[in-house]
């Protein structure tokens, strides 16, 4: 007789009953759908004060990165605008201007990670973007001449004025 292996009743009926749990536990953040991650190497405004200099931006979350210190700060701070990308964010604020030294041979930096508001017009938009009112088959640009004024010429078929 073959050996067949069944789970233990207990097992399969916890397992049953987490499964639901875990769907309904897993949630994604509400924001990655808006700003979804970005490109490495994207551009990443840093500001140290508490409140970024824009008028309105969506927080996406903190950023943290652990380096060493021979990595350097600038590296180190390289990481966190990685990190910024990656979580779909344009803007770091509220970053120590020096790392922290959570250890003797390592450094740290944290930021909250936000991104500027979309208008609604703007939500479709890229900032490389073409403008929708130039027309690349319109041919090449032809100045305009200015009208030469009129001279002391004359009427056809009237008296000359003397």
């Amino acid at each position: 007789m073959p050996f067949r292996f069944s789970p233990p009743l207990p097992f399969a009926l916890s397992l049953l009953l987490t499964l639901p749990l875990l769907v309904t536990c897993a949630s994604t953040n509400p924001s990655a759908a808006k700003y979804p991650p970005r490109a490495k190497g994207c551009k990443v405004r840093v500001f140290y004060t508490a409140v970024p200099e824009v008028k309105e931006w969506d927080d996406l979350g903190m950023a943290s990165v652990d380096c060493y210190l021979d990595v350097g700060a600038v590296q180190c701070l390289g990481r966190l605008r990685a990190e910024a990308c990656r979580m779909g964010g344009d803007l770091l604020y509220d970053v120590p201007k020096k790392a922290l030294r959570p250890t003797e041979q390592g450094m740290s930096y944290r930021g909250r990670v936000a991104h500027t508001k979309q208008k609604a017009d703007e939500s479709g938009k890229d900032d490389s973007a073409v403008d929708d009112q130039s027309t690349p088959d319109a041919g090449p640009v032809e100045p305009i001449v200015p009208i030469a004024p009129p001279g002391p010429a004359s009427v056809d078929g009237g008296p000359s004025p003397k």
